[in-house]
């Protein structure tokens, strides 16, 4: 079975997290203007202020307050049964009158942990159990402690399911995204895990999947829709701004992961202090002397600085010293870096109630176009250490096959000196032969059965392959000297177009060469090497079996030398040439005798 790219499978995803977004996006788009009947969303109402009347428009944000100032805002309506209101308190308590009916009561600080100076943002629909027209809705807020600003958002009236229809449709959109960015996180950390076993800078996957998880916790903790269905304000509220805090510093690690900054210690710096400054913020939070509301500000200006700066370096190493990983994605950290900027300008200026939907729209634009940027990225890394790996390997058997080729040269010469010394001796033998021919047949007769007794056999042919002979020869001789039974009974032919005699000398070289080793480690038993081939339809058939001691290390296949701590060498070159020759190779051990068999096309 073939298996699967990790970096194609992320790509994927990623796609498939784009079109399920667009998908999401264009249905709330389009239920953003649908019209949903017995829908009414209360924005005219009168807010008492220290006993002051003005009528205000809602969404209202009163500025100026004093901590705990009452403000009061009222308005008639009409109810039906089935109504239900939609409120929303803002780091505010609340109380919700119809009628001078208590209908529900927000913010109630004996509910909230010590630590929190304020209640968290709430959303809730309210029953209020009564109907007729002209009922009196009185909205009663005391004005947070840690700000001067209490924002009193429109609330909605309807039947419980056309207002859940008409928050759905403005909150689908981000709520789905934060979702998506959470389960993205956790994705693209798991597969960093793996990438990174096979190459170092799978890390980046690492900490975009942290930054996923950051932005996606900030607006899952923002999301209204979040917290309909989250009955847990303080945790959504940690949430939030434990990501919003904390986001910049995985986009600073995975530039210095990306990115061959010249000098990586201000981006160093950096992620150290947003580190600390998202500690000691959550800290003056856990103390309750500092509300993260109120850090907030501070991190308005800390985030987008540390971006844009950060965006700046990129520009700079890409432009200056053409770094290939600045070149890759200048885009889109410039581009987040502009989205921060932008919301920053959106909070204050208000170009959009939509909540960080501009530096929303920037992060997925850099989550998208990093992670298929950056697998790619990582595929082309991975497929050039390959390569090299390859050319490395190659390089080691042109290496092993040259150094068979100068065995089997080292043996021609020795061959061609014991000729000249058989031709050297053969003369001063001859001279000898003719004096005795003249004086004494006895002793010619007796030297020359001298003679034919010194003469050496002639030297057995093992195949008719020159270069494989004499490999083969080789280690015979090495056998008989070590004790070693050797049994061989061979036919490889003497010329091949598919294989050359470089391919078969490292072939029968390496597994003599392994087979000696073997059975010179052992200390007891019988030693033996019996080595056969046979040829046929074009296919040359080796096998070896020889005797060893037992002792073997193999992992998934492969055999781990004895001489270090390590891979050997030798019987994976026999697997690579065989394999390059449309053959294969295979080893096993049976009891105390070691098994190989070879085939390749000749």
């Amino acid at each position: 079975m073939k298996k699967e790219n990790p970096i194609t499978l992320v790509t994927q995803l990623v796609l498939i997290a784009i079109v399920s977004l667009l998908l999401i996006g264009a249905n709330g788009f389009l239920m953003k203007d649908a019209k949903f009947e017995s829908i009414l969303t209360l924005t005219d109402v009168v807010a008492t202020i220290d006993a002051e009347e003005k009528s205000v428009s809602l969404p209202y944000s009163f500025r100026d307050l004093a901590p705990r100032t009452p403000v009061t805002l009222t308005a008639t309506i009409s109810l039906t049964p089935n109504d239900a209101l939609y409120i929303k308190s803002v780091y505010a308590p609340a109380k919700i009158y119809a009628d001078n009916q208590l209908i529900y009561e927000f913010g109630d600080l004996a509910d909230y942990p010590d630590f929190m100076v304020d209640p968290a943002t709430e959303v809730y629909l309210i029953a209020p159990r009564l109907s007729g027209e002209n009922i009196t809705l009185r909205m009663e807020f005391l004005s947070p402690v840690a700000r001067d600003v209490l924002t009193v958002h429109p609330p909605l009236i309807g039947s419980i399911k056309n207002v859940f229809n008409t928050l759905m449709s403005s909150m689908l959109a981000p709520f789905a995204f934060s979702t998506v960015q959470l389960l993205a996180g956790v994705l693209l950390i798991l597969i960093s895990l793996f990438v990174v076993m096979f190459e170092r800078q799978g890390i980046m996957f690492f900490w975009l999947g942290v930054f996923s998880l950051a932005t996606g916790a900030w607006a899952f903790g923002e999301c209204n829709l979040t917290g309909l269905i989250i009955k847990n304000p303080t945790m959504l509220y940690l949430l939030a701004f434990t990501g919003l805090f904390t986001l910049a510093v995985p986009i600073l690690y995975f530039a210095k992961s990306t990115i061959g900054f010249h000098n990586p210690k201000l981006v160093w710096l950096m992620a150290i202090f947003m580190s600390v400054a998202a500690s000691v913020a959550l800290l003056l939070q856990l103390l309750g002397l500092v509300p993260l509301s109120k850090s907030m500000y501070l991190f308005h200006i800390l985030v987008p600085l540390t971006l844009s700066i950060l965006a700046g370096l990129t520009v700079y190493e890409w432009l200056r010293y053409g770094d290939m990983g600045a070149k890759r994605f200048v885009l889109p950290i410039g581009v987040l870096a502009l989205s921060s900027v932008l919301e920053v300008f959106n909070y204050s200026i208000r170009f959009t109630y939509l909540f960080a939907s501009l530096f929303q729209m920037g992060v997925l634009f850099f989550i998208v176009f990093t992670g298929i940027t950056g697998g790619l990225y990582i595929r082309d890394v991975i497929a050039l250490k390959n390569k090299q790996q390859a050319l490395a390997f190659e390089m080691n058997l042109m290496e092993m096959q040259v150094e068979e080729q100068k065995k089997h040269s080292l043996l021609l010469v020795e061959n061609a000196q014991a000729l000249g010394q058989q031709r050297h001796d053969l003369r001063h033998q001859l001279a000898v032969l003719q004096e005795l021919a003249d004086s004494d047949n006895d002793k010619l007769k007796a030297h020359l059965n001298s003679l034919v007794e010194s003469i050496p056999l002639t030297p057995k042919s093992y195949c008719g392959n020159m270069a494989v002979n004499a490999i083969v020869s080789r280690y015979a001789s090495i056998c008989e000297k070590s004790e070693i039974a050797f049994d061989t009974h061979l036919t490889v032919p003497q010329r091949s177009e598919q294989i050359p005699d470089s391919s078969l000398c490292v072939i029968f070289g390496n597994l003599l060469e392994n087979a000696v080793e073997a059975c010179g480690r052992m200390t007891e038993g019988h030693k033996f090497i019996r080595l056969n081939s046979s040829v046929q339809y074009d296919v040359l058939t080796i096998t070896m079996d020889n005797s060893f001691d037992g002792k073997v290390s193999e992992e998934n296949g492969r055999f781990r030398s004895r001489k270090r701590e390590e891979f050997g060498v030798g019987l994976s070159s026999v697997q690579t040439v065989a394999r390059k020759s449309q053959g294969d190779a295979q080893f096993e051990q049976d009891g105390l005798v070691f098994l190989s068999s070879v085939y390749v096309r000749i």
